[in-house]
């Protein structure tokens, strides 16, 4: 059983970290990570792209990346935050179709993009505070990615600074991993 107070002391601390970076910071190590991932055969091979909307702070942005992503023809599906944990799944053929949503988080506005047929993608990126090197993480609470990323069978991208890479993380049996991190400096096969 995990150790959920654990758990949240430490995604507590993980997020005031990654909120202290300067804007500045966070927005050049995000063109960095989002560069390693572009210029590699997981992202030229990929027809379809399954990412969150960084926006929270400290967090990686996105939003350049689900541009060229776009600019290269590739659908891309977006996150919606439902409630009791659920995601609900939209294809976004712009910017213009995203507005803030829940906890802050932007989000595909349900009135302009329409909903996916599926959330399978090639690729899905992934959110999280803090990453192992074996691919473990701790996600930004609430379960939403375990869920998704138990029936999901493509390439589990997570894109991160160099100051979310740990140690170890307290991990339930219920987490999922992810197969490569992407960061400003490195990319770290997982599995």
């Amino acid at each position: 059983m995990a150790d959920t107070t654990g758990k949240a002391a430490l995604r507590r601390r993980l997020r005031e970290m990654l909120a202290s970076l300067p804007e500045e910071l966070v927005d050049g190590w995000s063109t960095a990570a989002m560069s390693r991932l572009t210029g590699g055969a997981l992202w030229r091979n990929a027809s379809s792209i399954h990412t969150y909307v960084g926006s929270l702070p400290g967090e990686v942005r996105t939003s350049r990346l689900i541009e060229r992503a776009l600019d290269e023809r590739k659908s891309v599906v977006c996150p919606r935050i439902r409630p009791h944990g659920q995601l609900d799944h939209h294809d976004v053929t712009s910017l213009s179709q995203l507005s803030d949503g829940a906890f802050g988080v932007r989000e595909p506005d349900p009135q302009l993009a329409r909903p996916a047929e599926t959330a399978m993608s090639d690729v899905i990126i992934v959110p999280g505070v803090g990453f192992c090197l074996d691919g473990s993480r701790l996600g930004i609470g609430g379960g939403y990615y375990d869920r998704l990323l138990s029936s999901h069978d493509g390439a589990r991208v997570a894109l991160a600074f160099e100051c979310q890479i740990a140690d170890s993380l307290p991990q339930a049996a219920h987490d999922q991993r992810v197969d490569l991190i992407v960061t400003e400096l490195r990319v770290i096969q997982c599995r």
